[in-house]
């Protein structure tokens, strides 16, 4: 491959920027070398986050972002930041919030600029949350103990758009994918006939993704996806375009899961995360590396002015 000069990160962050099974319990947050590396990047190109989580998950573990695309695009925040903030970022030592002061980093808010919900979906969200919200109280009754359940609101709090059905924490949860997902996805069917047949507005159906290797579910208000997520950031916030070749404005996304690849495909490079060994998943990314090597690569792509190059992965 030639080199290409990237003009924007998109990333992933379950599984991606955090290891998938240090999510589990909420707290799940980007390894310090890699936290450090991506303030640097972010200091002389846009990095974005493109994932399933919403913007209460995101924005406090991800304050180098200059946009989050949530809820797999869903919603999507472009924040701003200013230049005595940014003057401060440079002049701290990223990763001290974590270790003498605490306040340095959770005290840094980029302002909200802009808001923005998939076009014509505010009228589906109003009625499929309300649905959302009834299957997700039904899950954790009837699957007590055995899936977590998490609720992914839009950053006013204003629509439920999205749960994830989560029994990562469960030890043998290989063997039990196999037990629990058919009667999830029944209970899901349901739902939405009953909803059918009760609600005299006519929505389209909520939107269920599976994974072929990962220990959860995701059941949105609407069709979404992260390729629709990577155009819209791409063209309407970052306003870049595609260039298929040579060395301007390219971008590079990060993904580690089945529901990366519609946004592997759009990417000028793409790139694989292994984050767990136990997980398989069918990749359309042009290079793979191993989670511990993402932030020597990060490191290097930053030091050659982001020019990359199969160098900066294979030497």
């Amino acid at each position: 491959m030639c080199a290409k000069k990237i003009a924007a990160i998109l990333s992933d962050y379950d599984g991606t920027l955090c290891p998938t099974g240090s999510v589990k319990n909420k707290a799940g947050t980007i390894p310090e070398e890699l936290e450090q590396v991506l303030w640097s990047i972010s200091r002389q190109i846009p990095v974005c986050i493109i994932s399933s989580k919403d913007y209460h998950f995101l924005h406090p573990r991800t304050k180098f972002a200059r946009v989050l695309s949530c809820i797999m695009g869903i919603e999507t925040i472009s924040l701003r930041i200013g230049k005595r903030l940014t003057n401060e970022i440079q002049g701290t030592k990223i990763g001290s919030s974590r270790n003498n002061n605490e306040e340095t980093f959770s005290n840094i808010s980029y302002g909200i600029r802009k808001r923005r919900l998939l076009p014509k979906s505010r009228k589906v969200l109003q009625v499929n949350s309300e649905l959302l919200s009834r299957l997700a109280e039904d899950i954790e009754l009837e699957f007590k103990h055995k899936v977590v359940v998490e609720r992914k609101f839009t950053s006013e709090r204003q629509y439920l758009a999205g749960i994830t059905i989560d029994y990562r924490h469960l030890k043998d949860w290989r063997s039990y994918k196999k037990i629990l997902e058919p009667a999830l996805k029944e209970m899901i069917k349901e739902h939405q006939s009953t909803s059918t047949v009760s609600t005299p507005v006519s929505t389209p159906d909520l939107h269920l993704l599976t994974y072929s290797s990962h220990p959860f579910m995701d059941v949105y208000a609407l069709y979404c996806d992260k390729g629709m997520a990577y155009d819209f950031v791409t063209s309407k916030v970052l306003k870049l375009t595609n260039c298929g070749g040579g060395q301007a404005r390219s971008t590079l996304y990060l993904g580690d899961s089945d529901n990366d690849n519609p946004a592997f495909e759009r990417a000028d490079i793409s790139m694989g995360i292994n984050s767990d060994e136990r997980l398989k998943p069918k990749l359309n990314s042009e290079y793979r590396i191993n989670f511990d090597q993402l932030h020597k690569f990060l490191n290097k792509l930053l030091h050659n002015r982001f020019v990359f190059s199969d160098d900066l992965i294979y030497h």
